[in-house]
């Protein structure tokens, strides 16, 4: 597994390299320093600071998200919830606050790889004009991919597959991410926002909120 981390702080580097080191490939990039990598697509993950000189970790991920479909996690020392919201708003998977503890980036980098590559079962499964295809990881309406981030596929996809059924948002996180120790569970409040905002611009809306206890998919006609 090869992860590249993006960071200002060659001591931020060098501790992530350590902390990684044997487990994964880890390239570094101390950024706007050196060259972001040309073949980027072929990293399994990547991690980067969000306030860097010249160009934050938010410009940077919207100059890459069209080339990788990997997870990307952002490192922060920004705690406010609007930066966690626009940050997962623009194509992030998730949201680490620096200090960070080395048991919880392990943690986390651990459960986006299991879950990117968790085998699924199934070709296709349909509601109504609704398809998913759990190996291709596409979503068409109508005929019309609908463009998802990973996280928002795997959500959609718990919540498709269980219709009827609710979640909260700890549960959700719990089953997308594998953990919930250290989880920020804001993340699933926005990845369903941005879940009905795609879904509904090809007129289908049904992720139903059930106040005070979760999220479930409404059958589709």
């Amino acid at each position: 597994m090869r992860i590249l981390a993006i960071d200002d702080e060659s001591e931020i580097l060098q501790l992530m390299e350590k902390a990684l080191r044997g487990q994964y490939q880890v390239d570094t990039v101390q950024f706007p320093v050196q060259t972001i990598p040309e073949d980027i697509s072929v990293y399994d993950l990547i991690i980067t600071d969000v306030t860097m000189p010249e160009v934050s970790g938010y410009d940077l991920l919207v100059q890459i998200r069209e080339t990788v479909d990997c997870p990307i996690i952002f490192l922060s020392a920004k705690a406010l919830e609007e930066d966690v919201v626009y940050g997962l708003s623009i194509g992030a998977d998730d949201y680490i606050r620096k200090p960070f503890s080395i048991a919880e980036l392990r943690a986390r980098i651990a459960a986006h790889i299991r879950r990117d590559n968790r085998e699924t079962v199934g070709n296709v499964i349909k509601d109504g004009q609704i398809l998913i295809y759990p190996k291709e990881s596409i979503l068409k309406v109508n005929g019309n991919p609908v463009e998802l981030t990973k996280s928002e596929f795997d959500i959609v996809t718990l919540l498709f597959k269980n219709k009827g059924q609710i979640f909260s948002k700890g549960q959700i996180y719990e089953l997308i991410y594998g953990f919930d120790k250290d989880g920020d569970e804001s993340a699933i409040t926005e990845h369903i926002k941005n879940l009905r905002r795609k879904l509904k611009q090809f007129g289908v809306e049904p992720i139903e909120t059930v106040w005070g206890v979760g999220y479930k998919w409404k059958k589709q006609m």
